[in-house]
């Protein structure tokens, strides 16, 4: 599961900084230590914790915007976990509709579809990216971010690298009777690509 440490540990890098707030940091290592475990109930409950602090501080906005990712993520693993409902995932996460969120970085692949992204087939202008468990065997989500400015790069120039996504969800819907799973859209995207 160190992909997914390493994938919400880009979230910050290639946005901003770090905190230097040492409460968040030891915080947010035990966050990811749960998330590395999947270990669903702890990484909620200190997602939770984390953003119920972080909201109020005007200074963590890059913290606020991917703790919101995560919590939608902790909720994905319950439900696939089948520690909760469908209706339950959805009432937990619905208030995020209209955040700004960042969200993880996966590498560019046009023929993949687990823990990946690639250009959506109905958008020219929208990325797609199928997220899973660390094993690949549980969808946890299907997330579209429309970028505001388009893409500007090519399948071919994009193959490989990482890309991190910013933007505001704007729909959230939970989906899928026998593999349920997020769907989540996203408007006003903004785009980072890195290296392998």
């Amino acid at each position: 599961m160190k992909y997914l440490a390493i994938t919400f540990l880009l979230c910050f890098v290639s946005f901003t900084s770090f905190s230097q707030n040492t409460y968040f940091n030891t915080k947010y290592n035990a966050l990811l230590e749960n998330l590395e475990a999947e270990n669903w109930v702890k990484a909620e409950k200190a997602c939770k914790e984390l953003l119920k602090y972080v909201e109020p501080i005007d200074s963590m906005q890059t913290e606020k915007m991917v703790l919101r990712y995560i919590y939608i993520y902790t909720n994905a693993g319950l439900l696939n976990a089948k520690k909760i409902t469908q209706k339950e995932a959805l009432k937990r996460t619905e208030y995020l509709q209209g955040k700004d969120m960042i969200l993880p970085s996966h590498p560019f692949n046009s023929d993949c579809y687990v823990n990946c992204t690639h250009i959506s087939d109905d958008d020219k202008n929208t990325f797609f990216s199928g997220v899973n468990d660390s094993k690949g065997t549980q969808i946890f989500s299907f997330e579209y971010v429309k970028i505001e400015d388009g893409i500007k790069e090519t399948k071919e120039e994009l193959e490989g690298k990482w890309i991190t996504l910013k933007g505001t969800l704007n729909e959230i819907s939970v989906e899928g009777m026998m593999f349920p799973r997020f769907k989540l859209k996203f408007i006003n995207g903004t785009y980072k690509i890195g290296q392998q």
